[in-house]
């Protein structure tokens, strides 16, 4: 499985430092939650807090789309929440609330830019002529990003213009509703991550420790600033296991790969392990979504 990749996430964001001059109203439609448009059953998905996260956000549009610091600063600004899937082949949706400018559209996603515009679902949709992802700003309040936008169109379709006809399902509606308002009803500053297929994430979450080839069946991951540090947060993860006769073994070798962190391991369940105050960098966190 694909790591997250921010480089076209914070790209197609990018573009839009161009639009920061005014904003512009859009018809009257129906508000439309963005966590909404992304696909359920995702292998991972992400709640950034953009406001309560911006010195990360800021960071992370720096590091992967070159942009300086004042540029990316206006980027985040912009947003308020920014939702993540990614599928299990790769598939990446970015969902992102905020005041997002529709003057100057035209002028800031062209061909001499690197974009190309065209019509899905009777929405303007934008497609980078390198990367092949595609940019949807239906509105001033959302904007998404996907490799396969179509159906997070027919979402917004649905939302917006209240279309029973269009059949594309809602991520309430295929989501387990404890899981949905884990990830949707965040009202903390912390980024929240989940997933449902882990393997190729864990050795990232405890550093690239080796060894650690478990029956992990999903994990759920707090991260918040670690006191005050910018440059570092401080993860809870929860860590689910498939088999509760692993659980013992899979702690001891947790403790061997961690050996030095000043983390605290604990089994809090009959398959499931816990992890408090492990410090994870903002460098190693961007290099695991990148």
């Amino acid at each position: 499985m694909k790591k997250l990749n921010l480089t076209r996430l914070a790209a197609a964001v990018l573009v839009a430092a161009g639009l920061f001059t005014s904003c512009k109203s859009t018809p009257d439609i129906a508000p439309v939650d963005p966590f909404e448009l992304l696909d359920g059953g995702a292998a991972v998905y992400l709640s950034v807090p953009v406001q309560a996260n911006q010195d990360f956000v800021v960071s992370a549009i720096q590091k992967v789309a070159g942009a300086n610091e004042s540029d990316a600063q206006k980027i985040a600004e912009r947003l308020d929440t920014a939702y993540i899937s990614l599928g299990a082949n790769g598939e990446i949706q970015l969902s992102a609330s905020g005041k997002i400018p529709q003057n100057f559209i035209g002028l800031a996603l062209n061909e001499k830019k690197g974009w190309k515009d065209g019509v899905i679902e009777q929405q303007t949709v934008f497609t980078h002529l390198q990367s092949h992802y595609q940019l949807c700003l239906p509105s001033s309040s959302n904007a998404f990003l996907s490799n396969n936008i179509e159906p997070m169109v027919k979402r917004f379709n649905k939302i917006a213009y209240s279309d029973a006809n269009i059949s594309e399902k809602l991520l309430s509606e295929s989501m387990n509703e404890g899981l949905y308002r884990l990830l949707h009803d965040n009202n903390t500053p912390d980024i929240v991550m989940y997933s449902s297929q882990p393997q190729a994430f864990i050795k990232s979450m405890l550093g690239g420790a080796g060894g650690i080839n478990v029956p992990v069946e999903s994990f759920f991951a707090v991260l918040s600033q670690y006191r005050g540090v910018r440059e570092q947060f401080n993860v809870k993860l929860i860590i689910n296991m498939s088999d509760p006769r692993t659980v013992k073994a899979t702690s001891v070798l947790i403790k061997t790969a961690l050996f030095g962190v000043p983390a605290k391991i604990s089994q809090t369940g009959q398959k499931q392990i816990t992890i408090t105050d492990l410090p994870l960098s903002k460098v190693r966190l961007l290099g695991i979504i990148r």
